[in-house]
């Protein structure tokens, strides 16, 4: 009986390793992206990729690049186009069902481009979103609200950004 117990012990202590390895390790998507920029009003459309790493089944590493042009400006005004590289840890809960919410702090740097010169600027994002996989290997990202922060020429802006898209995920089982 001590040697079943033993057993049935070991059984379970493999099993946990496996179980866990229920979630992607790796994920890359293609997003829509619109930034309200602030304090100027101004609007910036766009997209953006994003890359991310899974370390466990709930926290992973990302990153993530955007570009968009800044609509609204006056006529005859040079176009201005932003940019943005951010990198940072990412939260994800993880259920048996299709939606998986995530969080995530990601720091880097913006570059803000027109009129024949360019300003670079610290940047960093804070929010979150969710996705819903269809598959093992494709997910949609519903939503991804985030508040980020730039601070140009001596201004800061306070910035609202929303992204949708397209996850693929690969790797794990």
């Amino acid at each position: 009986m001590r040697k079943l117990s033993i057993l049935g012990g070991l059984i379970l202590f493999a099993a946990v390793p496996a179980m866990a390895q229920d979630y992607p390790k790796g994920e890359v998507g293609g997003n829509y992206a619109y930034v309200r920029i602030n304090p100027s009003g101004n609007n910036c459309q766009g997209g953006g990729g994003s890359a991310a790493g899974n370390l466990n089944h709930y926290f992973g590493v990302a990153g993530e690049f955007a570009g968009c042009k800044v609509t609204g400006l006056p006529s005859g005004s040079p176009g201005v186009t932003a940019f943005t590289y951010l990198f940072g840890p990412r939260l994800t809960y993880r259920t048996h069902g299709g939606l998986e919410p995530f969080a995530e702090a990601l720091v880097g740097g913006a570059r803000l481009s027109g009129g024949g010169t360019s300003l670079n600027s610290f940047a960093f994002a804070v929010g979150g979103g969710a996705d819903y996989k269809f598959s093992r290997s494709i997910a949609i990202r519903f939503i991804q609200a985030d508040y980020l922060f730039t601070h140009f020429a001596g201004v800061k802006q306070n910035n609202f950004r929303i992204q949708a898209g397209v996850v693929y995920r690969f790797g794990g089982r």
